[in-house]
């Protein structure tokens, strides 16, 4: 057209003025003079660099031109044809690229992985054609599912899911299953990952029940990846998680009571309620985990189990039963508290000792205006020497009002004495842990500080490395406490930190890994307080 003819001899700010009065007006009839002019010009003249976003925003919004551009042989055209492509996911270019990666492939070169001379074009190509999502790409996707490059192979898989293509559900259980082998089970890669996620956007019962029974999955990374596949599409999922938790299998019960209360449903509550009333809940590990999903649950069910939970003697079990049951205060159940206290036998001296270490606030105001039984709670939480126990109660006290809840504040927080010696770092995605943690390194005079993953306390690393032990679970969401050790291990700021290894697993080789990531030591629960006193005292 006539504003381009002569378009280089003209000096930068003509040039400038031209094309701008082209994009501006839209002038669509100039997109094959500027595919010249980008072909044709020096890519390092500053009015090409232009003139290729005046192309640009003029293909967005024409089609036709936008598939031409694609048969270019000059790769400038081809590509920005191929990222308008991607960003209109243009529909009408889906023949044309098809064709294209074909012609790529076809010829005797070596198979499409990374060494193959025109991978990156290939790619770019089957990039596009993901976003564009036409149905003639569906059969091309399926057959680089198994690919060889897990680039390629990811890429494909996760379009797969795209598709909802249920055709290929078969092929992702197989990735996944595959991928619990032997020689294979100690990484996740991203085509396992994106394998779980396909089957999750499926979301077919024969998806989620293939997904519901690898909750356990050797790989920790690739359990984590299922567990939060399927707390996001919630409860549809609880009829395919609820039986394992009459499994014989204590690992299986175990994820699936967690991945119940995360779901935070009623027909959770009532598989787990159900359960320990017929007594299948006999493992401690297991009954621990079902009590603390039983108080992500409010409900009628959950509060009856674990008003009869009161009667366990086991400390740690007692902390995630006073955790549950301070988010659902009930005044028949805190009667039955006060009663099993005012017996004055052993069992009420543990669950004061439950209300303190599990910084039960709710409970303690509930208890609190029974005099004697505020004064052993007082006590109790006195000879805890916790930073964070005595100052929780003592800011509940002081906003209780009153002469003495105001003394009772004061008594707390004048009997503190700060005279630990060590420091650890205690990482559990479970809350009720966390605070039997903090009560066992608080009962040896140490200081401890809390994380729920592995990502958090890697935050609290960074910052400050200079702790004596970390102490972490296995299995969490976000990162795992094998993906934590191997980055601490990594790092040559905190590489010396002994890491002990928490974990209910029964399965040998998890301990394998997570010894191969540079874990110190373990200790498999159920362990009492003294038991791990004597596992930190071994390594301090």
């Amino acid at each position: 057209m006539n504003e381009l003819k002569n378009f280089s001899s003209k000096d930068f700010i003509d040039q400038i003025k031209i094309l701008q009065e082209i994009e501006n007006k839209k002038v669509h009839d100039a997109i094959p003079d500027l595919f010249e002019l980008c072909k044709e010009s020096d890519p390092l003249d500053p009015a090409v660099f232009v003139a290729q976003n005046s192309l640009r925003s003029l293909l967005l919004e024409n089609e036709e031109q936008t598939v031409k551009g694609l048969l270019f042989d000059d790769i400038t055209i081809k590509n920005i044809s191929l990222q308008v492509c991607c960003q209109k996911k243009c529909p009408p270019a889906a023949p044309v690229l098809l064709t294209l990666f074909s012609d790529l492939v076809s010829d005797p070169s070596p198979e499409l992985t990374s060494g193959h001379p025109r991978y990156s074009e290939a790619f770019k190509i089957l990039s596009a054609l993901s976003l564009i999502q036409a149905p003639e790409t569906l059969e091309l996707f399926r057959q680089y599912i198994g690919h060889n490059d897990s680039l390629i192979a990811s890429l494909a898989v996760k379009t797969i899911g795209i598709f909802k293509d249920a055709q290929s559900i078969d092929a992702l259980c197989r990735i996944i299953k595959e991928s619990e082998a032997d020689d294979r089970y100690e990484e996740c890669d991203m085509v396992v990952a994106s394998a779980i996620d396909a089957l999750a956007v499926i979301d077919t019962d024969k998806a989620v029940s293939f997904l519901a029974a690898h909750i356990h999955h050797r790989n920790p990374i690739a359990r984590r990846i299922i567990h939060e596949a399927l707390t996001k599409l919630g409860p549809e999922t609880i009829p395919f998680i609820a039986p394992f938790i009459l499994n014989d299998d204590t690992d299986l019960q175990i994820m699936a009571a967690s991945l119940l209360g995360d779901m935070g449903d009623h027909n959770g509550a009532k598989f787990l309620a159900d359960a320990v009333d017929k007594g299948r809940i006999d493992h401690p590990n297991v009954r621990f985990v079902v009590y603390e999903a039983l108080g992500k649950i409010p409900s009628p069910k959950s509060l009856a189990c674990l008003t009869e939970a009161l009667s366990e003697q086991d400390p740690g079990l007692l902390i995630a039963v006073m955790a549950s049951l301070n988010h659902q205060i009930n005044p028949g159940v805190m009667e039955k508290i006060k009663a099993l206290i005012q017996n004055k036998g052993d069992q009420g001296a543990r669950l004061i000792q439950a209300v303190v270490a599990s910084k039960a606030l709710n409970v303690f105001e509930a208890l609190y205006d029974d005099e004697t039984i505020a004064g052993a709670m007082i006590n109790a939480i006195g000879r805890s020497n916790n930073t964070g126990i005595m100052g929780a109660f003592s800011t509940r006290l002081k906003s209780m009002g009153g002469e003495r809840p105001q003394s009772d504040a004061v008594k707390i927080s004048s009997g503190f004495s700060n005279q630990a010696k060590k420091k650890i770092l205690i990482v559990d995605d479970s809350k009720s842990m966390l605070l039997f943690y903090h009560s066992v390194t608080s009962d040896m005079g140490m200081m401890s500080k809390a994380a729920e993953n592995g990502r958090l306390a890697l935050d609290i690393l960074e910052k400050d490395h200079a702790f004596d032990l970390i102490l972490t679970d296995l299995n969490m969401p976000v990162m795992t406490g094998i993906e934590l050790t191997r980055k601490v291990r990594a790092n040559a700021l905190m590489n010396n930190i002994p890491i002990v290894m928490v974990t209910t697993e029964s399965d040998l080789s998890q301990l394998q890994l997570a010894k191969k990531a540079g874990a110190t030591d373990f200790i498999k629960k159920p362990f009492t307080a003294d038991q791990l006193q004597n596992k930190i005292n071994k390594i301090l």
